[in-house]
């Protein structure tokens, strides 16, 4: 049997390609770009895995969850490009233990819903502790596709050996 996955995302490009990435993986997908219609979806759909934006037109990914609930139990994996602190309480007071920091490859899209968490990872780097997109030079653990651990900061390019270009004159 194949799992069933509720995308909820207002992106409709982006959560139409993670449909079509993950059924050809063998998951039945189905997607809502709000609140609302996650709501009226589940009941009919009943699936194994929601995938929520943090960020809908109508309510946050944690409503949408909250609303879920009493209608049907499955587990959850949040997607934000805004990380903090407040985001990481309130997904842990859910049992939400994956957050999935946009933008990321779909292949760490795939992993998360059919392998979840590595069952070696340590409790304390399941979660992004820290607020990265405000300035200072904060690290966080980054769970890659591949399983692996690494502390990340995304935000500045790797450093490049290669010496700079030199700038074309006009007319040359």
């Amino acid at each position: 049997m194949s799992k069933k996955v509720l995308i909820v995302d207002d992106e409709e490009i982006l959560a139409a390609n993670f449909k079509t990435y993950l059924e050809r993986l063998g998951c039945e997908v189905q997607t809502a770009a709000d609140g609302a219609t996650a709501v009226q979806r589940v009941a009919s759909f009943k699936p194994d895995l929601l995938v929520l934006d943090y960020r809908l037109p109508d309510m946050t990914g944690f409503e949408v969850f909250d609303a879920l609930r009493p209608l049907h139990s499955c587990e959850a994996v949040l997607m934000t490009a805004h990380p903090s602190i407040e985001v990481c309480n309130r997904a842990i007071e859910r049992s939400i233990e994956i957050i999935l920091l946009k933008p990321f490859p779909l292949t760490e899209l795939g992993s998360v819903v059919l392998h979840g968490l590595p069952s070696g990872a340590p409790k304390e780097e399941q979660s992004v502790p820290v607020e990265r997109r405000n300035g200072g030079e904060v690290s966080f653990p980054l769970k890659l596709y591949d399983g692996a651990w690494v502390l990340s900061d995304r935000r500045r390019p790797t450093a490049s050996t290669e010496p700079p270009l030199k700038h074309a004159k006009k007319g040359v």
